[in-house]
């Protein structure tokens, strides 16, 4: 989406007044905008997309999507073919929201993947952990994989009505029974059981309204 958006149409509720702002002063970055660092002040009504139209998908930049396709990176396959293969990926992964069952309440990932040093990189490299670079070279660690290695698994439930996703560790979903309060308690359980095992701060993703 950051790629092809080119302007937004919000409505403001500090000034009262409805404006259009381009794709460059949205503040996009890992998972977040600026309309995620003000929370409650903005209500976004229309987006402007620069699309081209093409038979092949834009070059395959994502290894996941390479690896479904069993395509190189920078590679243009038939966009009817990519397609596929990104829905075939992402339910692989558990990544579709189901219409029903288990896992349809959910906010889907609920921590960030944290930044960490280089010593925490080459400790948990060495504990099988995945890693990777951002593009300003700092190091991300898997916020599943050290979730996972605190005892977290898929279907935990980790308070009442607040259980992971049976697919993913990282989505907790609401049962009928579930709270906003639990759901809190949960995020911050989790995150507390990452850093006194790791030291590494998990930060939640949803935001509270």
């Amino acid at each position: 989406m950051g790629d092809r958006l080119t302007a937004v149409t919000a409505h403001d509720w500090t000034t009262g007044r409805t404006t259009r702002i381009p794709a460059a002063e949205c503040g996009f970055a890992y998972r977040t905008s600026r309309y995620k660092q003000q929370p409650g002040r903005w209500t976004i009504l229309s987006l402007t997309l620069h699309l081209t139209p093409s038979t092949t998908a834009a070059p395959i930049t994502y290894q996941h999507l390479a690896t479904a396709l069993q395509a190189p990176l920078d590679s243009r396959p038939p966009l009817a073919e990519a397609a596929a293969a990104v829905l075939h990926d992402r339910a692989e992964r558990g990544l579709l929201l189901p219409e029903a069952g288990h896992d349809h309440r959910q906010a889907g990932s609920c921590f960030l993947n944290p930044t960490v040093t280089d010593h925490q990189a080459r400790t948990l490299r060495s504990q099988g952990a995945p890693l990777y670079r951002t593009r300003a070279q700092a190091w991300r660690a898997s916020a599943a994989w050290l979730l996972e290695a605190c005892g977290y698994r898929p279907a935990t439930e980790v308070t009442r009505g607040v259980r992971c996703s049976t697919r993913r560790t990282l989505a907790l979903t609401a049962q009928a029974e579930a709270t906003a309060s639990g759901f809190r308690a949960a995020l911050e359980t989790m995150a507390a059981s990452v850093y006194e095992a790791s030291g590494i701060a998990l930060h939640p993703e949803p935001v509270a309204v």
